[in-house]
């Protein structure tokens, strides 16, 4: 293992890039009434490909700096996303951690996890609670359609990254190009 492994900072870097995609898609679809969610996708690369500190590193920054721009109390997002990795760590020497469908399977039930969570927490607030879970689902029914089509391309985008840096996932270790 290298003495600075960048396996974290490259993750996040990548989850980054994707929040502000997402939040750029829904500033143009906004007029359409849609929002997109697609925390469940932060999750799937750091704890399917990454060892464990790497992948809890770059989870504890996602959701930190997520937190800072979403109005939801401080450390929810950090909380939440820290919940989904550690569920997919501890079963993870079950699971097929290569290839893309089941990448796709593991964002969509943790971003499923994610919406109702945060809608529970949440929709308190909301002065017509009974009228926001009608928004609720059709909001989870959009993010699940965009996580369909963005998944194989983020993890692809994320295994770039790590070939571009020479590393492996996993271990650390160099890899010739």
């Amino acid at each position: 293992m290298r003495k600075h492994d960048p396996r974290w900072l490259i993750v996040t870097a990548a989850n980054l890039l994707l929040w502000w995609l997402v939040g750029l898609t829904n500033h143009y679809v906004a007029d359409a009434g849609v929002h997109f969610y697609v925390g469940g996708l932060f999750v799937v690369y750091s704890a399917l490909r990454l060892d464990r500190k790497h992948g809890l590193i770059a989870i504890v920054l996602t959701g930190l700096l997520v937190d800072a721009v979403e109005p939801v109390p401080y450390g929810t997002s950090l909380l939440l996303l820290g919940l989904v990795h550690a569920t997919l760590l501890y079963g993870r020497q079950r699971f097929p951690r290569e290839g893309a469908v089941f990448g796709i399977v593991v964002a969509l039930l943790a971003n499923l996890f994610l919406v109702i969570a945060l809608s529970f927490l949440l929709v308190g607030a909301n002065p017509r609670p009974g009228s926001a879970w009608l928004r609720v689902f059709s909001d989870l029914l959009a993010s699940q359609l965009l996580l369909l089509v963005i998944t194989p391309w983020f993890l692809a985008l994320q295994d770039r990254a790590m070939e571009l840096a020479a590393i492996h996932p996993g271990t650390g270790r160099r890899v010739s190009l």
